[in-house]
């Protein structure tokens, strides 16, 4: 028989793709990926319109790098467990929270004391790119709460 697209079988609808029936998958990489880079997008980007860091950039790249891929997994791991008893509009503000502390604590320990001003900065990119990050990895096409 011959499939054409005005007649669809009926499973076609619960057919699904591998991003969209593995959620850990998709919170894995999103969280894992974009996460850390997203935080080196903003670096470049301060680094264009502010300028200033010069042949610094690089290694502060992966600094960047380097703390936003740890603050990524462990919110990651909290956003997927919280996926199965919050809904999202709870899970969003908590994955933000945790990228804020996430970003400025174990910078400050290792360290020392960040000025004000930066660490309100690293604090909010910390806490926009975990609150993207979580509400990229929701699958809102889930009739379930979470």
């Amino acid at each position: 028989m011959h499939a054409s697209s005005e007649n669809p079988p009926e499973n076609d609808a619960d057919r699904g793709s591998l991003f969209t029936d593995l959620p850990w998958l998709r919170r894995t990489l999103v969280f894992g990926l974009l996460g850390p880079l997203l935080g080196v997008f903003e670096l470049l980007a301060s680094e264009a319109v502010l300028g200033g860091l010069g042949y610094l950039l690089s290694v502060i790249m992966g600094v960047v790098f380097v703390f936003g891929l740890l603050a990524s997994i462990v919110t990651g791991i909290m956003d997927g467990r919280l996926s199965r008893i919050l809904p999202i509009a709870w899970r969003a503000p908590l994955a933000a929270l945790s990228g804020a502390l996430l970003a400025i604590g174990p910078p400050a320990v290792l360290l020392g004391p960040m000025p004000l001003d930066s660490s309100i900065a690293v604090g909010a990119v910390g806490a926009l790119n975990m609150a993207v990050c979580s509400l990229l990895s929701h699958d809102f096409g889930r009739s379930r709460p979470s």
